[in-house]
């Protein structure tokens, strides 16, 4: 089964939508935070998605590896989980979709053995579960935080919580966009410098 990058983002937006409902209903305040935070949390999912599916594509025009297929499987599954988890969240149920979408990312996370980099001259880097401990170790915490709000505990912290690291996460995100966008700017600056000075002074041939 395969699904285009685009198709991909676009199954999250009717759950931001409905999230974003639910944040503006007058419920309790923890309720409509948590909302607001999985709605975020919605979004940057979606980029995520696309982003996975789009380098699998690039990738896999270039190599036979065959573990792109199960690369390929693991974000399938990781983005059907997601979109149910959000779905559920979106018609009221907070707890038991974030709970669903944690164990998504947490089964991509553990089953996920590459990292792709179209743009490397190596794009398929070996990537276990222990090269993502910390991004493990936030979706532990977030797991953690979803099972004491089914349980109806402390759902201000909760609340609180999840909206920190998921502001925190994207605002990491958004810096390394950011940073790469700059350096990718600055080099193809400097090649075009090279490039207009080669130019301006052309070097004559040497003749013994």
């Amino acid at each position: 089964m395969t699904l285009s990058p685009a198709w991909a983002a676009a199954l999250f937006m009717p759950t931001t939508v409905g999230l974003l409902y639910q944040a503006m209903q007058p419920h309790p305040w923890p309720y409509r935070l948590l909302a607001l935070a999985l709605m975020l949390m919605s979004l940057e999912q979606a980029h995520m998605a696309r982003v996975d599916l789009r380098h699998g594509k690039i990738v896999g025009q270039r190599s036979l590896d065959p573990r792109l297929g199960h690369f390929s499987r693991v974000v399938m599954l990781a983005i059907a989980g997601q979109v149910v988890g959000f779905s559920i969240a979106a018609l009221g149920h907070l707890g038991w979709g974030m709970g669903l979408i944690l164990v998504s990312l947490l089964g991509f996370n553990l089953a996920a053995t590459i990292r792709l980099e179209p743009a490397s001259p190596k794009p398929i880097q070996p990537a276990g579960w222990r090269s993502r401990l910390d991004v493990l170790a936030l979706d532990a915490i977030a797991l953690v935080l979803a099972l004491l709000w089914i349980a109806q505990r402390a759902q201000g912290w909760v609340a609180g919580g999840l909206f920190a690291i998921t502001v925190l996460y994207g605002g990491s995100k958004l810096v390394a966009y950011v940073t790469a966008a700059l350096q990718s700017g600055s080099a193809a600056g400097s090649a075009i410098h090279v490039a207009h000075a080669a130019q301006e002074h052309p070097q004559t041939s040497q003749q013994n």
